[in-house]
């Protein structure tokens, strides 16, 4: 079924986006991608280096681009990021939070570095995020989209290897569907929205990731940062909440390079998991 497409944002050209997780990966996609529409885009990241070399990358190809390095896991410095943003800009129109790390460790290890770690970037990093910014974008009245970054693991279920990643994804999604909530209830002109990437060649995505997921029953294939940033676009542009590849999608934009056994798979997994909930069986189905 066809999710229900909410007022797309009219115009992006002129406007003003950004994104956090932006030195590298699907972050510095999406902000050349928005660049590319002519969007004024603020690229935010912890690795001030990187962060800098993309952003001079872009301002060579002609692109307005101010890159704020940030620890999206501090709130204080989420406010300094919005404050850059709307001192220079007046208005944020399109706030992606992207910026995710990884977290490979057993439940049962008793140091919990990286559990406070992933959840400070993954978790908190949205919700600092939001509260930064998400008043003022309202305030100002402006059409406007805050997005952020799930997962597979948000969506058709947990790996258990990755718990910290997999815990925060899941969380993201509960805190995007209460955005919307609140959002809708205020009548805002400001939509939430919420992005679900395939797997994607990144610092957390490659092909021996692709391999391990096919030879453990996932049929998935690994996708190009680029392809991530035309999806977000795209749903943008119409209005998606939930922004994810179908089959529809998978054939427009995608010249169906996901195979129909990736979405069978996905459809299985998806309500086996909610069926072990209403049948309050074993969640045995969905663990990788």
């Amino acid at each position: 079924m066809r999710q229900e497409e909410e007022t797309p944002v009219e115009e992006l050209s002129g406007r003003t986006a950004v994104v956090t997780g932006g030195a590298a990966g699907i972050g510095r996609a999406v902000g050349r991608r928005l660049a590319r529409e002519g969007m004024k885009v603020v690229l935010a990241d912890r690795d001030a280096d990187t962060l800098e070399a993309t952003a001079a990358e872009l301002r060579g190809e002609g692109h307005e681009v101010t890159a704020v390095p940030t620890d999206v896991s501090d709130p204080e410095a989420n406010v300094r990021l919005a404050d850059a943003a709307f001192d220079a800009y007046g208005n944020v129109h399109l706030l992606h939070l992207n910026a995710g790390i990884g977290g490979t460790v057993p439940l049962l290890d008793p140091d919990p570095e990286v559990w406070q770690r992933v959840v400070g970037v993954n978790l908190l990093g949205v919700v600092y995020g939001i509260k930064a910014f998400g008043t003022r974008m309202v305030d100002a009245g402006e059409d406007g989209v805050i997005v952020a970054t799930s997962s597979g693991a948000g969506a058709e279920g947990t790996s258990y290897q990755s718990g910290p990643y997999a815990a925060t994804k899941n969380a993201v999604v509960s805190v995007m569907e209460s955005l919307y909530g609140e959002l809708r209830d205020r009548k805002a002109t400001v939509r939430a929205a919420l992005l679900f990437p395939p797997l994607t060649e990144s610092s957390m995505g490659n092909p021996r990731v692709e391999q391990w997921l096919r030879d453990n029953g996932v049929p998935t294939t690994l996708m190009q940062p680029e392809d991530v940033a035309e999806l977000l676009l795209d749903g943008v542009r119409r209005g998606r909440f939930y922004i994810r590849i179908n089959e529809a999608e998978n054939e427009r934009l995608f010249g169906n390079r996901l195979s129909p056994e990736f979405f069978a798979w996905n459809e299985r997994i998806t309500r086996g998991r909610a069926e072990a909930q209403i049948s309050d069986t074993a969640p045995d189905g969905h663990l990788w």
